[in-house]
């Protein structure tokens, strides 16, 4: 852990010492006097000991709590709940795979940072974002807690709104049987009470105090369910042992069961048209960068029959890259984005935009590629009461701000693409 530097623990307007009220007045995001350890005082990273062990899949660790629903309010305050309702619209961040050690780290990727900390000092309110959802692999190799420093604490240190996160395969990933899996995730994303982490080192932001590492965030305009897909590097992203008969006594149902369980709560919610429903899971069920049995695939297609409802769209991250599909499920079409674009190296496939990227059939429906980009860059998600946009911004100027972006119509389910470097909603 980053212990050289002496911690500056600045007490702040609305902070409060670990054990405090969980209030959103005594929660910190970020640190506006950050500064740097020197060179050479983190540990970043661990590969020496990646082998095969490395994906065998883990017990995913019991919720923290009964009641797996958390709500934004909590977090930001009623008043910004408020702020958010009568401006019509609410806006979020997205992307996954921002960790990176020092044998991939590459020079512009702390320009996805600077971006999205650029986006929260909008001039527009309304189009300032209330929150970064982290679509998993926070710290690569092994999750480590003394990596969370250089990985995730150190570039987010200015990003001034809540992180909230589900784990990828690399945040659940252990080298050896004893080790718990999860651990360094769940104390820094699932604890307890928001409170300062000891490997955030001066760093003030606070730690969030999700539910379980599956759990899910209700906010105005849309509903986002976050599932975990096990430490799989290669293979499938795995949410049950339903369709896997040998990972019985491995892998439980009690997250499916979970899920099909929400999807029958939202159901008339979602009729109603009350929220937008995203679906987020670290493993894309496919994806034109490697090919993906529909282990993962079928699960949720049996969750959408058996909850009754299917998503608005679905995000995913794991291949380092940017794509988006389109997949015609009776007459509405789902858009799947898949965003493993926030830092680690980018997936060696093919260059970006390839026409000639093909796509495996590993679901039913025959989902087509709409969008690829071999860059870094984030999405910035919004959702109003008929409408959920997806723009897909590159640090790359060869791409740029909205290089690929959607509309979804919340009613009719149209899916209509937007206009490159504009911004749609």
């Amino acid at each position: 852990m980053p212990s050289t530097r002496k911690k500056t623990q600045t007490k702040k307007k609305g902070s409060t010492t670990a054990g405090g009220k969980p209030t959103p007045d005594r929660r910190i995001f970020a640190d506006p006097v950050y500064v740097p350890l020197p060179p050479g005082t983190v540990p970043d990273g661990e590969v020496a000991h990646y082998d095969a062990y490395a994906s065998v899949l883990q017990k995913i660790p019991k919720p923290r709590k009964t009641n797996l629903v958390m709500q934004l309010a909590d977090v930001i305050g009623q008043d910004a709940v408020n702020a958010i309702k009568q401006a019509g619209k609410i806006v979020f961040h997205s992307v996954g795979d921002t960790g990176a050690d020092k044998q991939f780290r590459v020079a512009d990727e702390h320009d996805v940072t600077a971006l999205m900390v650029k986006d929260l000092a909008g001039s527009i309110p309304a189009e300032r974002p209330s929150f970064f959802y982290h679509l998993g692999d926070v710290v690569y190799e092994f999750g480590q807690a003394d990596c969370y420093y250089a990985q995730f604490y150190e570039p987010f240190c200015r990003y001034n709104a809540p992180i909230f996160a589900i784990p990828g395969n690399h945040d659940g990933m252990v080298w050896d049987p004893s080790m718990p899996s999860l651990q360094a995730f769940q104390a820094n994303f699932c604890s307890p009470t928001p409170t300062h982490a000891d490997n955030a080192g001066s760093i003030m932001r606070y730690t969030m105090d999700q539910p379980g590492v599956y759990f899910t965030l209700e906010a105005p305009f849309v509903t986002i369910i976050g599932l975990y897909s096990n430490v799989a590097d290669k293979g499938p992203g795995i949410i049950s042992s339903e369709n896997n008969p040998q990972l019985k006594g491995i892998v439980s149902d009690d997250q499916k069961n979970w899920l099909i369980s929400e999807l029958k709560r939202l159901a008339p919610i979602r009729k109603n048209n009350q929220t937008a429903v995203i679906l987020a899971v670290h493993h894309p069920p496919f994806t034109g960068h490697a090919s993906m049995n529909n282990t993962l695939g079928a699960d949720l297609d049996d969750a959408f029959k058996k909850g009754g409802l299917l998503p608005d769209l679905i995000l995913s991250g794991h291949a380092h890259l940017y794509e988006r599909f389109h997949r015609d499920i009776n007459g509405i079409k789902l858009p799947y984005v898949i965003a493993g674009c926030g830092g680690y190296n980018l997936s060696p496939y093919g260059k970006a935009s390839d026409p000639n990227v093909k796509v495996p059939p590993s679901m039913s429906g025959d989902p087509s590629l709409q969008a690829y980009f071999k860059t870094f860059g984030y999405m910035k998600i919004k959702a109003t009461s008929d409408q959920l946009a997806v723009v897909f911004n590159s640090v790359d100027p060869n791409y740029g701000p909205a290089a690929d972006s959607i509309v979804i119509d919340l009613k009719t389910h149209a899916v209509t693409e937007g206009k490159k470097g504009r911004e749609s909603l």
